[in-house]
């Protein structure tokens, strides 16, 4: 694939999200705000960080990212299929999928930060090569492993030019949102600062399922006129 083929998942990512950021929106900060709530409120009142608050915020996180995640990618899939559906439908259609979502959110995150642990790029390898998974298990309703498994095998052509846009992505959305995370803590900045750099997080994040589902569209259609 040529890196031209990479800047226009870029592109067409970009175009959508901007086009649907309401909507996106809307669907990310029934969750983003009571979570960012409580990790203001509890966080900054504990004496210092533990692993134990750090595997809880992450265990809650877990919990809360299938129904919205599955929300918005059947919102994606009912737009791109010119046939929209409201955004109460995608919730109602995603709660039936929770459990299955949450093993495949569960799982991709579990072996990305086992690569992560092994000198970084390893985790984001995983993390190009799982991109697709929550796809395959909300469109296709595979089982869990089944999902993980036709993620690794659709993307081994493409692991480069994916490679290079989880990357950019996390460059432009992730990696800056937690810079500022860091230095508003840093700079003991206002709760209300700190709060809404993390409900801004949650909702650049939601761009990575744009990208993904970008790259599925276009490795699925390329797969279809080979």
């Amino acid at each position: 694939m040529a890196v031209s083929g990479l800047w226009d998942w870029l592109a067409d990512s970009v175009h959508f999200y901007r086009r649907h950021f309401m909507a996106i929106a809307l669907m990310v900060l029934p969750f983003a705000i009571p979570f960012a709530a409580i990790q203001s409120m509890y966080v900054q009142n504990l004496p210092e960080e533990s692993a134990i608050n750090y595997w809880m915020f992450v265990g809650l996180g877990l919990l809360m990212q299938p129904i919205y995640q599955g929300a918005i990618i059947l919102y994606m899939r009912s737009h791109i299929k010119q046939q929209p559906w409201s955004i109460s439908r995608c919730f109602e259609a995603a709660l039936s999928i929770w459990p299955s979502l949450f093993l495949v959110i569960a799982m991709t995150f579990s072996l990305v930060m086992l690569g992560l642990s092994f000198f970084v790029l390893p985790g984001i390898v995983i993390a190009s090569r799982l991109i697709v998974a929550d796809l395959h298990c909300v469109l296709h309703r595979t089982t869990p492993l089944q999902a993980i498994s036709a993620s690794w095998k659709q993307t081994e052509e493409y692991k480069w030019p994916l490679l290079a846009g989880v990357i950019i992505v996390a460059g432009v959305t992730m990696i800056p949102v937690w810079g500022v995370h860091r230095w508003l803590l840093a700079q003991q900045a206002s709760e209300v600062l700190v709060f809404s750099n993390r409900v801004l997080g949650q909702i650049l994040e939601a761009f990575f399922l744009v990208f993904a589902y970008r790259a599925y569209s276009a490795m699925n259609s390329e797969s279809e006129a080979s």
